[in-house]
């Protein structure tokens, strides 16, 4: 396939509509067919079928498909560095994190990095949890910052930091005058549920199956920011990531470990198969020595 043709068909696939991939590629609607029969004719098998108006795939185009979105992710990263070149900006760093680490870490982690590579552009921007590994993935970003579940096992040169789950309430709450908080002391009315990432929500129910177990007048949010503030507002309790508050303005609020413990970890997604660049290594190197200096 040629480059044209490829991104003619991922497109419909993902859209599941001639008119929609059109719209998107800015082509008209008898240019992205007649591309669809010349690849069918390349093929020498059918590629879509209709099914209640929508362009269903075939299983040979959904196996070609994945092969396909490969090639065009790797044509894309290659005509990116062509671009860098070209324009003299090989000396980026883009970079990925959480909302809260890119809010409260990357911006101290930035002038940090710069103190040693004071030549090099940095790209900087907050993608959510689960986001993360696909957008460096894609080539979006050269490094991004996720929030995992558990701990790793043996030494990991991309493990940022170990921590845990905490309970997060105003220090008026009388739950504040606890040690340490578990599920059972929580009155589920005064939970936030922050739902921003179905692995850390999975990690939580399954040691507390009850946490799926949510009431309809449950309050929920995907930002960990909203949920500390909501608390911040109506006394309730929120179970957060430690990670999640560094950095925040916890004035007023108190912070308990949560039982039983649930261990989470800030991993670096480096691009290209865990190749990562020497300023790659230094921002990591960066946000590890932040992460330590910081005090909750």
């Amino acid at each position: 396939m040629t480059p044209k043709q490829l991104e003619v068909f991922i497109s419909v696939v993902q859209l599941g509509s001639v008119t929609a991939a059109a719209q998107q590629l800015a082509m008209s609607q008898p240019s992205v067919s007649k591309i669809l029969s010349l690849i069918e004719q390349q093929m020498g098998f059918n590629l879509f079928e209709r099914l209640k108006g929508k362009m269903q795939p075939t299983p040979e185009a959904n196996e070609l498909y994945k092969e396909a979105l490969r090639v065009y992710l790797d044509r894309l990263r290659f005509d990116r560095f062509v671009e860098h070149i070209r324009q003299y900006r090989v000396g980026q760093l883009r970079v990925c994190a959480t909302p809260a680490l890119a809010l409260n870490l990357l911006p101290r982690a930035v002038a940090r990095f710069r103190q040693t590579f004071s030549d090099y552009g940095v790209v900087a921007d907050m993608c959510l949890n689960n986001e993360i590994e696909e957008a460096v993935e894609g080539g979006r970003y050269d490094l991004g910052f996720v929030v995992k579940p558990g701990g790793e096992q043996g030494e990991n040169r991309f493990m940022v930091s170990e921590g845990e789950m905490v309970c997060v309430l105003s220090e008026q709450h009388l739950l504040a005058k606890q040690t340490e908080v578990c599920w059972h002391d929580i009155e589920p009315r005064e939970l936030v549920f922050i739902t921003t990432d179905a692995r850390l929500v999975a990690m939580i129910a399954d040691i507390v199956p009850e946490f799926h177990q949510r009431q309809v007048a449950a309050i929920e949010t995907n930002r960990y920011s909203m949920a500390i503030n909501m608390v911040r507002h109506n006394n309730g309790v929120t179970i957060v990531d430690r990670f999640s508050i560094q950095g925040c303005d916890m004035t007023g609020l108190a912070v308990r470990p949560f039982k039983p413990a649930l261990k989470v970890s800030v991993v670096a997604v480096p691009d290209g198969h865990g190749v990562m660049s020497q300023p790659g290594e230094e921002f990591v190197r960066v946000m590890k020595e932040l992460m330590k200096e910081t005090v909750f």
